[in-house]
């Protein structure tokens, strides 16, 4: 099982994502983090817009973010197709194309 986190950006605290309809999500993002070999996955609450939630995959803190409407309108159907794009811009990053991501 993949531990998955909430954080805030501003203080780093966790937070937790207490809508009903998020638990789906968070399965399939659970299985989707199992099936590409991530233990860690964060989501990072961005202190000038606490509807963007910063995805982290590992250690990698990624250039793309994730809308909480996901999770609180339990877009599972979404999700996957979500966090296969974070971990292509985890990809673009390493392999040094961040920099023209901004």
């Amino acid at each position: 099982m993949a531990d998955i986190k909430f954080r805030n950006e501003s203080d780093g605290s966790d937070f937790q994502m207490p809508h009903p309809k998020a638990i789906r999500v968070l399965a399939d993002v659970n299985a989707w983090a199992q099936k590409n070999g991530f233990e860690h996955v964060v989501f990072w609450r961005d202190p000038e817009d606490e509807h963007k939630f910063w995805v982290q995959l590992g250690e990698d803190k990624l250039n793309y973010w994730i809308h909480s409407s996901t999770f609180t309108d339990g877009k599972h159907e979404t999700v996957e197709m979500q966090m296969d794009y974070a971990r292509g811009a985890q990809r673009r990053s390493a392999a040094g194309y961040g920099k023209f991501d901004k």
